[in-house]
């Protein structure tokens, strides 16, 4: 049974960067960019206690195409799975 995905509007601003970066650096890019994070979506919705525990209850998913990381967690009661964030890895964190 396949979860419902929520991206926070915090994950929409970070692939929405990272389509525009990448779209600047080679046509069409940032839309390829874009479709492997919508299949690792679909993996994790299908799949998401597969992915590694890192913080408490955050889980993360690394994109291996590019480098990328998709921290979510899971509601087991309404299964459905929040995209947190989908982290550029060379970013410093803002801690």
């Amino acid at each position: 049974m396949s979860y419902t995905i929520y991206v926070s509007p915090t994950a929409v601003e970070d692939i929405n960067a990272a389509i525009e970066y990448y779209n600047a650096l080679a046509t069409d890019l940032g839309y390829r960019f874009a479709d492997i994070v919508n299949e690792y979506f679909e993996r994790i919705a299908f799949s998401p206690t597969s992915s590694a525990i890192r913080y408490k209850s955050i889980r993360c998913k690394p994109i291996k195409r590019f480098p990328f990381l998709i921290t979510f967690t899971i509601d087991e009661i309404n299964q459905s799975v929040n995209i947190l964030r989908v982290f550029n890895t060379y970013q410093e964190p803002l801690w």
